[in-house]
């Protein structure tokens, strides 16, 4: 477990610091992917990538106890049972396996994704991800199989993986994932991502459409 001192609430402008990384409150939402977004962006703050989703949600389930009982984080507990946070992240989904951008702009399904585009910017940086068919599987997972599944590794990364591996340990069921199985010859299908705890599971659906208005986010100063 992580020392108690890299974790602190500020009060104020209320500031979630965890390891690397400053959530401010009060959260935007719960609307719509792109209303979130555009919401954070607004306060002049930046998305939190998926990583450091993984990570909030880490620290607020598996951090230090004087830092999960403050009722800043209790929220955001509460609002994983009770809504979803988004994960900013554009999934293309198709009959090879699914690409997962990130989007820092909350673009979402205003814009289209090209598979020949993505395709090509892989292995240019860290804003494009691939996972094939064969490395995932949509469903039920234990939190070990979830830690190894390409579309979480995608999504969040291998050690935002390995994190919300852990929190899924904390729920008494296991976690799943959702996806879409796209049939060779069929176009692909475009969606955005958002986790939450769901009947007492950790969920993670890369089928949300961007108009879905209970999503959440904090947003992350420098």
């Amino acid at each position: 477990m992580a020392k108690a001192q890299n974790y602190e609430v500020r009060e104020g402008r209320t500031e979630l610091i965890i390891p690397k990384t400053k959530f401010i409150h009060p959260f935007e939402g719960p609307n719509t992917y792109r209303a979130v977004g555009e919401g954070v962006l607004g306060r002049k703050l930046s998305l939190p990538t998926a990583e450091q989703t993984a990570n909030l949600l880490h620290a607020s389930y598996c951090g230090p106890e004087s830092f999960r009982e403050n009722p800043r984080v209790e929220e955001v507990r509460n609002i994983m049972g009770n809504r979803y946070f988004w994960v900013f992240n554009r999934n293309l989904w198709t009959s090879e396996g699914v690409y997962v951008v990130s989007d820092p702009s909350a673009t979402g399904l205003s814009e289209s994704l090209s598979q020949d585009e993505l395709q090509r910017r892989l292995g240019e940086g860290n804003d494009v991800r691939f996972a094939p068919k064969d490395s995932y599987q949509l469903g039920e997972h234990t939190p070990k199989s979830w830690a190894k599944d390409g579309f979480v590794i995608a999504t969040f990364g291998e050690e935002g993986a390995e994190k919300t591996a852990e929190i899924a340990s904390k729920f008494r069921n296991y976690p799943r994932t959702w996806g879409l199985t796209i049939s060779k010859g069929d176009k692909p299908i475009q969606k955005v991502s958002a986790v939450n705890d769901c009947g007492g599971r950790l969920d993670l659906d890369g089928i949300y459409g961007d108009y879905d208005g209970y999503g959440c986010a904090s947003g992350v100063s420098a």
